[in-house]
């Protein structure tokens, strides 16, 4: 699986982590769908890290020696831990892939221990229904696997219902170039030259909320990332 190198900048990841500042001493969960990325990141941050994955890493990929690599099959929400196993569960930016997001999150909450911490990056939809359809049209152009962005609002009932209490939150702008976005992907010409025309007609008409921008002969548009540590309610 190819990896944009935006999703896996190794500086974004290190301000998550300072952003989530976990304790030397904490056992780590990463629950994340393909590569490895922010594993190698947290990695000397905590006292051991679990890295659930779909697939292997890449072969260069170096694991480091408190680093246990867990695979599991598809996307069922069921983690192979016991109950309130680990100090900090962490999931960057997939968690919207996961096809039944309440069970996961309630397996999140029942592998964390009392008081422990979930961290999140996810990218977020915007509020207002009209450019959030918008952002999930073009995702689905790219990618016929999306299945659609939460709204932030939607994303903190998510985690209050499931047994989290948001202690801090902070939303980060993250920049594309559309070319570099298509990556992984490999959609058909087709789909990128409609893409292109539903961009030019997103920033004529300021429908994506995505502030487009034309440079040369592509696109830069920016997408928000919520950064998100919530607390284990016992």
């Amino acid at each position: 699986m190819l990896v944009s190198r935006i999703i896996a900048d190794p500086r974004r990841l290190r301000r998550f982590v300072r952003f989530v500042s976990p304790s030397a001493q904490a056992v780590a969960l990463d629950v994340w769908l393909g590569p490895a990325v922010l594993a190698r990141v947290l990695a000397p941050r905590v006292s051991r890290l679990v890295a659930v994955q779909r697939e292997d890493p890449p072969r260069n990929w170096r694991r480091p020696g408190n680093v246990e690599l867990v695979r599991v099959a598809g996307l069922a929400p069921e983690l192979p831990f016991p109950d309130e196993t680990f100090d900090l569960v962490t999931c960057g930016r997939p968690f919207h892939h996961f096809p039944r997001p309440r069970e996961v999150l309630s397996e999140m909450w029942r592998v964390c221990r009392p008081g422990g911490w979930l961290a999140l990056e996810e990218t977020v939809a915007h509020e207002q229904e009209v450019r959030a359809r918008y952002q999930d049209r073009l995702e689905r152009l790219r990618d016929r696997s999306h299945p659609r962005y939460f709204r932030l609002s939607e994303l903190l009932h998510l985690l209050g219902e499931a047994g989290f209490l948001v202690r801090r939150l902070q939303v980060v702008d993250l920049q594309r170039e559309f070319n570099e976005w298509l990556l992984g992907a490999r959609p058909s010409p087709q789909k990128v030259e409609l893409m292109r025309r539903l961009i030019t007609g997103g920033q004529e008409a300021d429908l994506s909320g995505l502030d487009i921008r034309a440079v040369g002969d592509t696109f830069v548009f920016t997408q928000r990332l919520a950064w998100l540590v919530a607390e284990r309610i016992a």
